[in-house]
């Protein structure tokens, strides 16, 4: 399959990062926060293929790249944290955004397609051959909103922010670092743990072939379960431009 991508930017979300196709399964769009915290039915959305949602430890905005076709060797090698499932996009036309409150059909009537290096305040619209896709969602560091890096680099912080073990064993990131890359140089961020300079959050990987998709896990609140991961090098994070 030809590798075809888009690189957008969400400016505000809320916790959360979701792809749902446009007609939500036959809800009103305004009674989707109601799935959240607990409510029933946020699964067996997931599971008809309406909404995909993975939920996020804080709410800035972040960076995703729209993938089809295959991952290049450094987006397979890098990510910390995935979710795997499927979106039936028979309108053909997918929203993504972290936003879920009782104004979302008011907010989604301004949305418009996303585009190649667009910014887009609260949500977009991914326009697709309408079919059942295999979609896996990854993150990557140095900001991985969904924790995987945490786990690495703040084994404490994981805990406090998740109710959990973090499970991958911890390494500073500069040890890390020099152990698996020792004839490279760290970036800003392996030893400030911040970087100016923009990198990719999430790498959204559509496949049109549903059979490859394997029955989900949920955690407690509905939302699909982070797979996290420690990679055997430690990543470099894939930079990207400025997009305003």
């Amino acid at each position: 399959m030809e590798r075809k991508s888009i690189d957008v930017a969400i400016q505000e979300a809320g916790s959360l990062i979701y792809l749902a196709d446009s007609k939500f399964g036959g809800l009103d769009p305004g009674e989707f926060h109601n799935f959240f915290g607990g409510a029933p039915g946020l699964k067996e959305l997931t599971l008809q293929g309406s909404v995909m949602a993975g939920s996020l430890y804080q709410d800035d905005g972040y960076s995703v790249r729209i993938l089809f076709g295959d991952l290049s060797e450094q987006e397979m090698e890098e990510w910390t944290s995935k979710i795997s499932w499927k979106i039936d996009a028979s309108s053909g036309r997918i929203a993504l955004s972290g936003v879920c409150d009782e104004d979302l059909e008011e907010y989604m009537s301004d949305w418009t397609t996303a585009e190649d290096q667009g910014s887009y305040h609260l949500g977009t619209y991914i326009e697709v051959p309408p079919t059942v896709y295999s979609v896996t969602i990854y993150s990557y560091p140095p900001g991985d909103l969904a924790g995987g890096w945490m786990r690495i680099e703040d084994r404490l912080l994981f805990r406090q922010c998740f109710g959990k073990d973090s499970g991958l064993e911890f390494e500073k990131p500069i040890d890390y670092f020099k152990r698996t890359r020792p004839n490279e140089t760290p970036r800003h961020w392996h030893l400030e743990g911040w970087e100016d300079k923009p990198f990719l959050s999430f790498l959204i990987h559509f496949t049109p072939d549903s059979a490859k998709a394997e029955h989900p896990e949920f955690e407690p609140d509905g939302c699909l379960a982070w797979e996290y991961r420690k990679p055997e090098r430690c990543p470099v994070g894939i930079e990207l431009p400025l997009i305003d």
